[in-house]
């Protein structure tokens, strides 16, 4: 009998049912064309496994765009709100995410930060993307003026701000910009920069402001657009390190049980 926790994207089940997590069987009926036994079974772990973690309770979004449809990949599966809307016609790919043209396509979440009244605040905060392919350019792949990813840059940095108005005081090398990148707040005085589960560095940032623009993906609302392809998302109230590495062991699960490199 398959059991809860394996990782392996399996059913749970109970007799000759499976049986999901709620907010599995809330993200399914909203999903158009339904997941087969097997996609399900990944996303109800994933969910769990986040919820074991901690990390479910301070998303106010999380967006798994390496999903079957184009139209799953769009949704929130927190909440049947903030919702992705494609602007610009963002390419999307089956299991792998949607692409950014690098200078006008990106999803727009409709998450204003400064007026959602969310978990994202001014320092407890947190903001993350996962990209598939390895490009160096200054562009943004998520956020918006004053809270924004650059999961690598023209110089091989991670950059971008944290409710703050400048680049990090510490940049922090990427080799590449595949992976998972964080930015996590919890301090009026510096911030965390997050890859792949690692801390690489906390900048002595001080807050500033959180700006009053929604948050985009695959480009930064009031910055510029990426060309990276795009496989996950979130954001919401600080992570710490042990939430960071269990997110993004969860998220590697996934993206690797679907194929994803």
């Amino acid at each position: 009998m398959p059991m809860t926790g394996s990782g392996l994207g399996l059913d749970i089940t109970l007799g000759s049912r499976p049986a999901y997590e709620p907010e599995a069987l809330a993200l399914f009926a909203r999903m158009a064309a339904p997941p087969d036994a097997r996609r399900k079974g990944l996303i109800n772990t994933l969910i769990a496994g986040l919820k074991q973690a901690g990390v479910w309770s301070r998303l106010d979004a999380f967006y798994m765009l390496a999903a079957h449809t184009a139209q799953a990949a769009r949704l929130n599966w927190v909440a049947d709100a903030y919702n992705l809307t494609p602007v610009n016609g963002p390419a999307f790919e089956v299991d792998r995410g949607y692409t950014g043209n690098g200078f006008n396509a990106y999803l727009d979440t409709g998450f204003n930060p400064a007026t959602a009244g969310g978990k994202f605040t001014l320092n407890d905060a947190h903001l993350g993307v996962w990209c598939l392919t390895n490009v160096a350019e200054d562009k943004n792949d998520i956020g918006n003026l004053n809270a924004r990813i650059f999961a690598r840059t023209a110089a091989s940095a991670i950059s971008g701000r944290m409710n703050d108005g400048i680049a990090p005081t510490i940049l922090p090398a990427a080799a590449t910009s595949v992976g998972h990148t964080i930015f996590a707040r919890n301090s009026a005085v510096s911030y965390r920069i997050h890859k792949d589960g690692i801390n690489q560095a906390t900048p002595p940032n001080g807050s500033a402001t959180v700006a009053s623009s929604n948050f985009w993906v695959a480009g930064a609302n009031g910055g510029n657009h990426c060309t990276k392809q795009i496989a996950a998302s979130h954001f919401g109230s600080c992570l710490d390190g042990a939430n960071v590495v269990q997110t993004t062991s969860a998220l590697r699960s996934y993206l690797t049980s679907v194929g994803a490199p």
